[in-house]
């Protein structure tokens, strides 16, 4: 017998899942908070939605939230997404930030399976050799899709726009088809659990010279938008920080204090 979700029980979740994480499911998205909430309905063996919604409001099922956001987070990506604003990255916001300073602390915030971090470990590499004059943070609300970017394994689609000497450089072959990010690149990242929307979480970020936030704001309304960009700017960017959001996304109708900068086929804001 399917499972079904009622209305009520729909809006309680969404408004569950909205407060913990900034995550907001419009009505048109039930058919996907139902299909991947089901998974979690047969682990614990449990027969309602209804069920699961008391489950994670109680003390005992605060061990679940970990698999809620596993189960609710979307995490398709690869190397080198969006190559304009990786190349504006290394060529000029990189070259900006060291006028001043000798090394630079890079965010990901949001990095799924890891792909975007260790994206800007390769990238600075080409220009700069294996000591890049640069730290780099990975951070992202599930720490399944963390210990994934911590293990760095990946398939082909994740590489399918590195050529096969960028492929030999950074990666090593340990199966058909699967490749292993090496050592040296791996150990120039560090990844953190971190909620956007909660402050003790964010606290533990420090300060930062630059921030990439890409496709991640698409999944909050407009007052977590605003949340965790005046928590960006606030409390994290550096002066004359950047943050970089996805190719198609913008902070344009929000109060904000960002400056926009142009650069070659690709945009980001400077504090």
């Amino acid at each position: 017998m399917s499972v079904t979700m009622d209305a009520k029980t729909f809006e309680d979740l969404r408004l569950f899942i909205y407060q913990k994480s900034g995550i907001f499911f419009e009505k048109s998205k039930e058919y996907l908070l139902t299909n991947r909430l089901k998974k979690r309905l047969d682990a614990l063996n449990m027969s309602t939605f209804e069920e699961y919604l008391r489950y994670i409001k109680s003390a005992s099922g605060q061990k679940e939230m970990t698999n809620l956001f596993d189960a609710i987070t979307i995490n398709e990506t690869y190397f080198f997404r969006h190559i304009k604003q990786i190349e504006a990255i290394k060529d000029a916001i990189v070259d900006e930030l060291l006028k001043n300073k000798r090394s630079i602390n890079i965010w990901s915030a949001a990095c799924s399976s890891g792909e975007e971090p260790y994206t800007i470990v390769i990238a600075l590499m080409e220009k700069y050799g294996q000591n890049i004059p640069a730290r780099i943070l990975g951070s992202d609300i599930s720490k399944e899709i963390l210990d994934k970017a911590k293990e760095g394994v990946y398939g082909e689609y994740a590489l399918k726009e590195l050529n096969s000497n960028m492929k030999r450089k950074y990666f090593d072959t340990i199966a058909p088809g699967k490749y292993k990010i090496k050592d040296f690149v791996k150990r120039k990242c560090i990844f953190k659990n971190i909620n956007l929307m909660e402050e003790r979480s964010l606290r533990s970020v420090g300060k930062m010279d630059l921030i990439l936030c890409r496709n991640v704001l698409i999944y909050f309304d407009s007052k977590s938008r605003q949340k965790v960009i005046d928590t960006f700017y606030n409390n994290i960017l550096n002066p004359n920080g950047y943050l970089m959001l996805g190719a198609t996304e913008s902070i344009s109708r929000l109060n904000t204090k960002f400056k926009l900068c142009h650069f070659k086929m690709a945009i980001a804001y400077q504090k």
